[in-house]
């Protein structure tokens, strides 16, 4: 009987359709409603297309959700399956806001939308909530750290005939949150978010009225000067109409919000003066570091032979008296430009180092390549002092070492079939290669026809292609090994295809193309942390490089051209100009090599 019921069962679906939901016809200024657009039974489908709405902000929310409706009615199967977006409209002037049509493509046919309109009204903050960011220092200079606050001042709620005062804590829960617009400070509240805290609110006596100040600090580097961008901020008050307050079962107060209405608070810009560090003064090594700092300096081990490793900890601490500075981007000393340093050998390059509160610890490998070597000298950290206003140099105390001549091999041991007696002893050593040495000058007919243990080569090529093929192993994984240990070779060899590409990115604005393709293709080359150059620098490591002056002409006018360009674009031409500018200086660019004594391009 089942089967002959399960022959009369169908399954159908309902027809493609696509639902818009507006809601509400009047809304606040600088409330946030949602707009949800539900996709049903289709196949495939496009995500809404939301076209621009005078007089509001919309955002079309990531993710989608989902849902299954299942019919059976005299043995038909009906299902339904819908998938919904949501649309955020944010109204930005009061008036009549109409919602052109939106349209969703389903199954190969156009869904439109009806307009819709909205009223929205302006809910007058009057002295509910103020907001205010503030800036200290007012006057920074690039890279100095300068703290940044905002300050959010909610008026007490107070029902006098319920007798009731809202908390601190009460009234930081109507702030919304989600529909707020946080600027710079979105990172700091999501943090206190993931830590599951909250601003704490202090009571402050304003104009013989309560209010609690909540305050979000963050800490800012400019990179450029200016002024500080702190970003769109509009915060959001559920103010409430009325608040009831009821008695629970067990005789307990228990207050509800009868209705709200939303007070939107902006902020003005903090007025912070940034200004370009000075030329005048400027030391040989200066890395870019601004702030006060203290260098120490160990060594591990301190007694070594020629061309043997020397594991060098620089510990870099900031002492300065206002909030860190930016140490995860705080570069280590320019140990391959000291020439203190000439008697050791410095990988080409540096070290990214670790942050360990307010200190940056960086690891270098220096190898001695003379055996008259008492110390490793002082090291010099330059760095810009915002308190004083100049340049100043931190140094390490010097490291005491112990270099000893490297190991002498013994030629009559390695030369099979010389007579010991005829290989000279005695005579004054001689240094092969400025590290190996020998205890004899070496003759050259000791080396010839001769193959090992002095057998005839004949006999030896049976004897020595199991090594050789060993060795040709060993120098493939070698080099795969080196290429993985040694990450800026292969970097530095796509620098010159990564700088077309970002050239031609047309996510980015041209001026934001041409700066980031030519540092970083100088930096790549050069062995240098990506994002570590600013313009100048760029110029100044291609001069140290010898560059030519054409060349260093050329990359300076197009650097200055584009710096410009972010403030004045200019037309469509000027652009495609520099654009063309920056490719030819591609290919000369790319030439750059590192090099330990500061030589040539």
């Amino acid at each position: 009987m089942a089967l002959v019921l399960g022959l009369f069962t169908v399954t159908t679906h309902a027809q493609t359709d696509v639902d818009f939901n507006f809601g509400q016809r009047e809304v606040w200024v600088g409330q946030t409603f949602t707009v949800t657009i539900d996709v049903v039974n289709a196949e495939r489908h496009d995500a809404p297309k939301i076209p621009a709405i005078d007089g509001a902000s919309s955002e079309l929310m990531p993710g989608t959700q989902t849902s299954s409706f299942v019919q059976v009615v005299n043995g038909v199967v009906t299902k339904r399956e819908t998938i919904s977006y949501t649309l955020r409209i944010t109204p930005e002037r009061s008036g009549i806001i109409e919602i052109p049509p939106i349209t969703v493509d389903a199954d190969g046919k156009i869904y439109e939308s009806r307009p819709w309109r909205l009223i929205a009204s302006r809910s007058e903050v009057g002295d509910l909530l103020f907001t205010e960011v503030l800036a200290d220092p007012r006057e920074a200079w690039i890279g100095e750290a300068v703290e940044m606050t905002l300050q959010i001042w909610v008026k007490q709620y107070r029902n006098a005939e319920e007798r009731i005062a809202l908390d601190e804590a009460n009234m930081w829960s109507l702030i919304d949150q989600e529909g707020s617009r946080w600027g710079i400070f979105g990172e700091a509240l999501e943090q206190l978010q993931r830590e599951r805290r909250r601003p704490a609110g202090r009571e402050i006596d304003r104009d013989g009225q309560l209010y609690f100040l909540y305050e979000l600090r963050t800490v800012k580097h400019p990179i450029r000067a200016g002024f500080i961008d702190s970003g769109d901020i509009r915060i959001v008050l559920r103010q409430p109409t009325g608040i009831r307050a009821e008695r629970d079962l067990f005789g307990r107060r228990d207050l509800s919000i009868e209705g709200v209405r939303p007070v939107v608070a902006i902020p003005q810009e903090a007025s912070v003066d940034v200004r370009e560090l000075p030329d005048e003064g400027r030391p040989a090594g200066f890395t870019g570091a601004v702030g006060r700092f203290r260098i120490r300096a160990m060594a591990e081990p301190t007694k070594v032979a020629v061309g043997d490793p020397i594991t060098l900890i620089l510990e870099v601490e900031d002492i300065g008296d206002g909030p860190a500075i930016d140490l995860a981007n705080l570069r280590p000393p320019a140990l391959r430009d000291d020439p203190s340093l000439r008697g050791f050998r410095i990988p080409d390059s540096p070290t990214t180092g670790i942050v360990e509160g307010r200190t940056k610890v960086f690891t270098e490998t220096l190898r001695p390549e003379r055996d008259d070597l008492t110390e490793i000298p002082a090291i010099a950290f330059p760095s810009f002092d915002p308190k004083l206003g100049r340049y100043v140099i931190a140094r390490t105390v010097p490291v005491p070492i112990d270099v000893s001549p490297s190991e002498r091999l013994d030629l009559d041991l390695t030369l099979g079939g010389v007579d010991p007696d005829a290989a000279g002893r005695g005579h004054t050593l001689t240094t092969v290669d400025d590290a190996l040495r020998a205890n004899r000058p070496i003759d050259a007919e000791d080396l010839r026809d001769r193959g090992p243990s002095g057998l005839s080569w004949p006999m030896s090529i049976p004897i020595a292609l199991p090594p050789l093929a060993f060795a040709a192993v060993m120098t493939v994984s070698w080099r795969r090994r080196h290429r993985l240990e040694h990450p800026e070779l292969v970097r530095a060899g796509r620098a010159r295809a990564d700088a077309l590409a970002e050239l031609e990115n047309p996510d980015a604005q041209v001026a934001d193309r041409v700066l980031h393709a030519l540092s970083e293709l100088v930096a790549s080359r050069l062995h240098l942390p990506s994002g570590s150059l600013t313009a100048r620098e760029t110029v100044d490591r291609v001069r140290e490089r010898g560059g030519s002056d054409d060349l260093l002409d050329a990359l300076e006018r197009i650097l200055k051209r584009a710096e410009a360009a972010r403030y004045d674009r200019g037309d469509g031409q000027d652009q495609e100009s520099l654009l063309d500018e920056a490719r030819g200086l591609v290919s000369e660019l790319d030439r750059l090599r590192p090099s330990n004594n500061g030589g040539g391009a």
